[in-house]
């Protein structure tokens, strides 16, 4: 309790604002090339993970009808990758809609 008391004295005649935060402004010229790229890597990353989906749903499907275990583990690690890669996709889409915007 000291040290909270004694730090509120020490910054209590500072006045703390948030530094500025600026609109990002395109390199001119690049608006286009850039915007171009963004969106086909984001709708690729995208069928990408769709297809491992899919992929690793068959594989476990085919490894239960034939009763090949090790496809199943081999689905079970793809379907498990897909959604590991959903989960980094959207948060590297928002970080990067956050930025760009």
């Amino acid at each position: 309790m000291i040290a909270h008391d004694l730090v509120a004295h020490l910054t209590s005649g500072f006045i703390v604002q948030a530094p500025p935060n600026p609109e990002p402004k395109p390199i001119p010229g690049m608006e286009g090339p850039i915007g171009t790229l963004m969106s086909y890597l984001k709708w690729g990353v995208l069928v990408v993970i769709v297809a491992a989906g899919f992929v690793g749903a068959g594989a476990i499907a085919g490894g239960r009808i034939f009763a090949h275990h090790g496809a199943s583990k081999v689905g079970v690690t793809i379907l498990m990758s897909a959604l590991a890669g959903a989960v980094v996709y959207v948060g590297i889409y928002a970080v990067i809609t956050s930025v760009t915007k």
